[in-house]
């Protein structure tokens, strides 16, 4: 047993131009290790910090070098792309998926307690789902930096990662008030776990008209630096 958890912590990535996506993988892995298991309190607790790094990350590659997200319709069409991600494959997909199913049903992941071995095995499609997560904050913080720049207006930094993370998260937008990552941090685990159910619809953006709308109306003014 001790050599099968032990292999997860050599296959996760660990490239230092990631964005911040590794250090969030690990960390998920190396929580459910040292408990045995992961539930969706573990997850908020264990991914609060790097997630907050990943935000940081994301929304100043956004300050540096927008995606050309500047209108509504193009920022639906880009959060609505496939991602050419690496998921599972072959047989051990296959054997893991079905196992899962028969054991949890395909929405019950983190509902009570989510075993080590499944999210050992799900690594891959873990980091793809972090992966994608981290892409959706950085065009909604694009978009936010265009509109913003359009009106004559310098985005505060942290403002603008607070508006990201709520927007994302499908929270109340207030850039005045420090964003939580728990809803995140459940969310993109349980797709990256899902992602692994026979007929599954892989790791994609939910509702990606919706979340264009509601960041093309927020307040550029909220933005503002002071």
């Amino acid at each position: 047993m001790t050599s099968t958890l032990s292999r997860p912590a050599a296959t996760t990535p660990e490239p230092d131009d990631d964005g911040g996506v590794g250090a969030v993988v690990r960390s998920a892995v190396g929580a459910a290790r040292r408990a045995g298991s992961f539930t969706a309190s573990g997850v908020a607790d264990a991914l609060e910090a790097p997630l907050r790094a990943l935000s940081r990350k994301a929304v100043a590659g956004a300050l540096a070098q927008p995606q050309p997200v500047s209108n509504t319709t193009r920022l639906a069409e880009a959060l609505g792309e496939r991602p050419k991600s690496p998921l599972l494959g072959g047989a051990t997909a296959t054997a893991l998926a079905t196992k899962v199913a028969r054991r949890f049903g395909p929405l019950r992941f983190l509902a009570k307690r989510t075993p080590m071995w499944i999210l050992a095995a799900a690594v891959p499609a873990l980091t793809a789902s972090i992966a994608r997560g981290r892409n959706e904050l950085e065009l909604v913080a694009s978009h936010l930096v265009h509109r913003s720049r359009a009106a004559g207006i310098e985005p505060d930094p942290e403002r603008v990662r607070r508006a990201t993370v709520q927007l994302v998260s499908a929270g109340t937008v207030d850039p005045g008030v420090d964003a939580r990552h728990a809803p995140l941090a459940v969310a993109w685990v349980q797709r990256g776990l899902r992602s692994t159910l026979p007929f599954a619809a892989g790791v994609s953006t939910r509702n990606p008209e919706g979340l264009a709308a509601a960041a093309s109306a927020v307040p550029v003014a909220h933005l503002a630096a002071g």
